[in-house]
């Protein structure tokens, strides 16, 4: 009796591009509000690219290994 519950919610790939918008969105000197309105993503998931971006994390940045890396 092993049974897995979902709680009916999918995971979507945020696309490269959205990603970088909210590195522009963040070199310009916007909150993770403003970002997220800005690119259309949800508050806490740029809540947490800004959290990384300003560690220096930028892992986050670009996924799947599409182009080049991105470089600020």
């Amino acid at each position: 009796m092993n049974e897995m519950v979902s709680s009916g919610k999918t995971r979507v790939r945020i696309p490269n591009e959205k990603r970088k918008e909210c590195l522009v969105c963040f070199s310009k000197g916007y909150g993770y509000k403003k970002a997220a309105g800005e690119t259309g993503l949800n508050k806490y998931t740029v809540r947490e690219y800004m959290r990384r971006y300003k560690a220096g994390d930028m892992s986050w940045a670009e996924r799947g290994g599409h182009g080049p890396a991105i470089k600020m």
